[in-house]
């Protein structure tokens, strides 16, 4: 008796992880509406602290509604420059310009071709028998 019970447990545990919530609709980079959004909440700019970089907050647009985020610390990164996010006015609406990182230098980037090419040199050839020559 406790064997047809068991695979009718195993049976429905294989189904219901088919089911699963309808995937949360978030704002794409690309979001430009026609409706401005909300005035931005004021939001006490901290003091500045060493090695970190103040994101204030914004209005973000998440499945049809604007929820707002609050402001951050971001840790300051070598060479590059912090865009911080908002709304900007555009030919069509409104597009929303997300806080993201910038590259300020040459030399960062010649840094990170260099460690490409690394990457990309041939690794050494493993010889099983090695040992044994």
């Amino acid at each position: 008796m406790k064997h047809p019970l068991s695979i009718a447990a195993i049976i429905a545990g294989r189904f219901s992880s088919f089911a699963s919530p309808p995937p949360r609709i978030q704002g794409g980079p690309d979001i430009v509406l026609r409706n401005a959004p909300p005035a931005p909440k004021k939001e006490a700019e901290p003091v500045a602290r060493a090695g970190l970089v103040w994101s204030p907050g914004f209005w973000n647009y998440v499945g049809g509604w604007y929820v707002w985020e609050a402001g951050h610390w971001e840790l300051e990164r070598d060479n590059q420059l912090y865009l911080k996010p908002g709304w900007q006015k555009v030919i069509h609406g409104w597009q929303l310009q997300r806080g993201e990182w910038r590259v300020t230098s040459v030399s960062f980037i010649k840094q990170k071709n260099a460690a490409a090419e690394a990457d990309d040199a041939p690794a050494p050839q493993y010889d099983p028998l090695a040992a044994f020559r």
